[in-house]
């Protein structure tokens, strides 16, 4: 097998073994295909039975790895996109309400002058901080929530 197609997960690598013993048995036919013995021209017949069962069988594997390969890859990107959007929200939450303190200091900081002031531009200094903390807690639990999804998705996978 080339780098690109050597298999990567355990069943890349039993679909593949089986379709190695697949091609086994059609040549094992092939190879007795002129043999008239009894037990040869019976066991034969059990093997291109029991060939077909198996191609079908795997056929149908394949069909249900990928089918689950491609809902758990679509379940991570909706986790992940909700997890983005809830840190967004959170973050823009935050954000508001550290503008609404700080336009509260300003107006104060007018009412009772220059002391009011240097209050004033503290508090929003301390808003501002407690919001881009609650913007990189809620990205943090966004990225762990999108971190989670793709490790248990890689192990439905393997």
């Amino acid at each position: 097998m080339s780098e690109s197609n050597r298999p990567t997960t355990i069943q890349d690598k039993l679909m593949a073994d089986v379709k190695l013993i697949v091609a086994d048995a059609e040549a094992l036919l092939h190879a007795t295909a002129d043999q008239a013995e009894e037990k040869v021209t019976d066991l034969r017949a059990r093997l291109q039975a029991n060939l077909k069962a198996a191609q079908d069988r795997l056929a149908e594997a394949e069909t249900t790895l990928m089918d689950a390969t491609a809902e758990t890859f679509r379940a991570a990107v909706v986790a992940s996109a909700l997890a983005t959007s809830e840190a967004a929200n959170k973050a823009s939450e935050a954000a508001g309400e550290a503008a609404q303190k700080a336009e509260e200091a300003v107006q104060k900081a007018a009412e009772f002058g220059k002391d009011a002031a240097k209050h004033a531009a503290e508090a929003a200094r301390d808003a501002a901080r407690k919001a881009a903390a609650a913007a990189r807690e809620t990205a943090v639990k966004a990225l762990d929530a999108v971190g989670k999804m793709a490790r248990e998705a890689k192990d439905l996978i393997n």
